[in-house]
């Protein structure tokens, strides 16, 4: 699309989007039965009602500028939050943040000739204001730089000391400073480079290696195999299946134990060790830490530990899958429950990188397609078992033709005072579809099909289908409104067919409204408010047809922003 197209399909979004008025100890083997973790087990997992759901995004770094990698990790999260209100979970914790400690932001802010703490300030303000721009509906944004956090890693770390599990030792190897963490031998390998130097690399992320040799503190990792590998046959702790097989595949080797602390002339910005001033404790410890500083902090007066789920991309897997549960374990406290892991995503069908040059903005998507068509398309297109693929034209088409020619227009239609002139959302029952004959009772089997479809779709974290089912119900309205022909049925007098056509079309847009609400969330408002619909009546119990005996005003005749 060039950019004249690409700017006029901008404006008709722009104009139009909210325009309705408008417009598990085990053997070190594992046997087929106790290894084989199918899709069925999944629907084990779930919070019920009343009970409490902690969800987390990683923490993300702030080396660089964010981009839409991690706004889809935090849609995905905000998305699965807000379904847990809706079905009554309670309360909903949902932590995000910023990882601010360690020899990459340390280079960085050298780079930027600033102070690290400024650094820090200036980058996590940043992603701040991007998932506030994305309507992340966070309850927790934690920093590392926190004192809070300062005081729960100290704490923690006197806990695995005093458990037995942290001792004092040399350390040699190869040391990747862009992944924080050194590398085995046999995970690296020589490349050529432009010039004609070799350079050793990490074979899991292409980036280069340093050999360092040095004394710090280590954590008893090779004692954890066992609980470890327990745990992740526990249930449906690391989805989806494939990422859960690679698991498995780490545990099935002995494990090594883990350099925690940097020697502190070395590295000098994160956590000093307790009563070691000489060494900074491991990025990567502090960093996931920030789950219990928040869990710590939480305004319930409920104990929401352990985590429900943390949401997580493919390249941090390893850490959160044996880092950090053995971490926990050694501490005495129980694991997370799941791990949801997800790909990256490719830009036209390239790798996003800041060398090529095609990292993706999300203010740029936003400007375009408004951030509730950068989050529409995200959770669209996003499968979380594969990379997905941006485009910028088919982002713009996606938003235009779902919602805003799709649901937007369906609402406009029934809703413009030409052919809803005293403005009501008219009663409805199902005897309203079956005056509408066939059309009708066709809409009315879709209708009621469909809320339990998207239930446990958005459940299994599938949303791009229950996405689907909604768009799907969306054509079936319009169908049956372009069949029923309400302005041709009020010409002719026929007021019953009228009143009955324009009622199951309403009927069915505040159904969908009610259903995309974790999809695209001011959006859906927007539309729930056009339609009259009290905010007591808004969480899943009535995401499905309601029947009523008396007609309901319509909101505000207003172009909503």
């Amino acid at each position: 699309m060039n950019s004249s197209a690409l700017t006029a399909a901008k404006m008709r979004f722009l104009r139009t989007r909210f325009s309705f008025p408008y417009n598990l100890f085990v053997h070190a083997k594992f046997s087929e039965k106790t290894s084989k973790i199918n899709e069925e087990s999944y629907r084990n997992f779930s919070s019920k009602k009343n009970e409490p759901f902690f969800i987390t995004t990683p923490i993300f770094y702030v080396n660089a500028e964010p981009h839409i990698g991690h706004v889809y990790t935090a849609v995905l999260a905000d998305s699965s939050a807000r379904f847990h209100q809706l079905i009554g979970c309670n309360p909903v914790v949902f932590s995000t943040g910023t990882d601010e400690h360690g020899l990459k932001i340390q280079q960085a802010s050298l780079q930027a000739n600033k102070d690290p703490s400024q650094f820090c300030d200036q980058v996590s303000v940043l992603f701040k204001n991007a998932l506030d721009k994305c309507e992340i509906g966070y309850t927790d944004y934690i920093r590392t730089t926190e004192i809070r956090h300062k005081e729960n890693v100290h704490s923690f770390w006197k806990i695995l000391l005093d458990k037995g599990y942290i001792y004092k030792g040399k350390y040699e190897g190869w040391y990747c400073t862009a992944d924080e963490t050194f590398v085995s031998e046999d995970q690296t390998t020589l490349v050529k480079l432009p010039d004609g130097k070799e350079q050793r690399v990490s074979t899991e992320s292409s980036r280069p290696v340093e050999w360092f040799s040095e004394e710090n503190y280590l954590f008893k990792l090779s004692k954890l195999r066992g609980e470890l590998l327990k745990w992740l046959i526990s249930g449906p702790v690391v989805r989806p299946v494939r990422h859960y097989n690679l698991v498995k595949s780490w545990l099935e080797h002995d494990l090594i134990d883990l350099s925690i602390s940097r020697p502190r002339a070395r590295l000098s910005w994160g956590i000093p060790v307790p009563e070691d001033p000489s060494q900074t404790i491991y990025v990567w410890l502090d960093a996931l830490l920030n789950y219990m500083t928040v869990a710590k902090h939480s305004h319930s007066e409920m104990n929401v530990w352990p985590p429900s789920i943390h949401v997580i991309g493919k390249d941090i897997l390893k850490f959160h899958s044996i880092y950090w549960p053995a971490f926990l374990l050694a501490a005495g406290f129980d694991p997370p429950k799941c791990l949801l892991v997800h790909g990256h995503w490719m830009v036209n069908e390239q790798k996003m990188s800041k060398t090529t040059g095609n990292v993706v903005s999300p203010q740029t998507c936003i400007d375009i397609a408004t951030a509730t068509g950068l989050r529409y398309f995200l959770l669209h297109e996003g499968v979380p078992a594969s990379d997905g693929n941006f485009s910028m034209t088919r982002l713009v088409r996606i938003a235009n033709s779902d919602l805003a020619d799709g649901l937007g227009n369906l609402v406009n239609r029934c809703c413009g005072k030409s052919l809803n002139p005293l403005q009501t959302r008219l009663a409805v029952s199902p005897s309203s579809f079956e005056v509408c004959g066939s059309p009708g009772l066709e809409l009315l089997d879709l209708l009621r099909r469909t809320p339990d479809i998207v239930y446990e779709e958005y459940l299994q974290w599938n949303f791009y289908k229950g996405i689907d089912q909604i768009m799907a119900l969306v054509r079936g309205a319009n169908g049956f409104f372009n069949t029923m022909e309400p302005w041709k049925l009020k010409k002719e007098g026929q007021m019953d067919t009228f009143n009955a056509t324009m009622a199951v079309t309403m009927e069915t847009a505040r159904v969908v409204g009610t259903l995309l609400q974790p999809i695209v969330p001011s959006y859906s408002e927007r539309l729930l408010d056009k339609l009259g619909v009290p905010r007591e009546n808004r969480g899943w119990d009535f995401a499905r047809l309601q029947s009523s005996t008396a007609d309901a005003s319509l909101g505000v005749q207003e172009t909503l922003r």
